[in-house]
């Protein structure tokens, strides 16, 4: 059998978290400070809205009996134990610092609609660049511009008492300009949203939708498989 992974834990849950998606018992599998939680399959279970939510309600539970997780993503399996081990050592002190990071926390996800702010204007310099060194400057601001999201500037004093972490992700998908993923203290998603309405008219003609909160899904390692 190999092993399905749903999430990596520091400690084990406090309560009994339940079955997998497939009815198949959760086991712990420690390995160099961490706790995989790893149901048994032959098989990846096949991609469908039924079970996207059940491992969605795996991840849940999970989050539920412990301070910290990391849940992984869907359909990851690995050829077995000794496998998933030689992944996480590999990974083991990023894992850890995340795990830190993401304890008693969740994530709250922010739709931004509107227009896209325009990139700001190169400072004239006393010479012309060559094309390599505008390439690459280029680059350079546009990976600020994404991890930054100019357009919520006008938010961010609003929510900056409550974020703890961000990771960003702009889509070329008018009107959705970025999805931006706000790792929040647990219980304060209620303040989020209040905070969010606060600064809405400071916002506009750009606009957000929060949703949440989630386990912290986008604090998660990639892809283990």
């Amino acid at each position: 059998m190999s092993a399905y992974v749903y999430a990596l834990l520091a400690d084990p849950p406090r309560a009994d978290a339940g079955p997998g998606l497939g009815d198949e018992p959760l086991r712990y599998l420690p390995v160099a400070g961490l706790l995989a939680a790893v149901g048994d399959m032959a098989a990846p279970p096949p991609v469908s809205r039924t079970t996207l939510l059940a491992h969605d309600a795996v991840v849940r539970r999970l989050a539920a009996a412990v301070d910290a997780i990391l849940p992984v993503r869907f359909g990851t399996l690995l050829a077995g134990d000794a496998a998933l081990a030689d992944t996480l050592a590999e990974r083991a002190p990023r894992l850890r610092e995340a795990l830190a990071l993401v304890a008693g926390r969740e994530q709250m996800t922010l739709r931004v609609f509107g227009e896209a702010a325009s990139p700001p204007a190169p400072v004239p310099g006393t010479s012309d660049p060559g094309p390599g060194t505008r390439y690459l400057e280029g680059r350079r601001q546009q990976a600020r511009r994404d991890a930054e999201v100019p357009e919520l500037a006008p938010l961010r004093p609003h929510l900056a008492p409550l974020v703890r972490a961000e990771h960003a992700q702009r889509h070329d998908a008018p009107p959705l300009i970025a999805s931006v993923y706000h790792l929040v203290d647990r219980g304060r998603a209620g303040a989020y949203l209040d905070a969010l309405a606060a600064g809405a008219s400071a916002l506009a003609p750009t606009r957000a939708a929060a949703t949440g909160p989630w386990p912290p899904y986008a604090f998660a390692p990639e892809h283990l498989g």
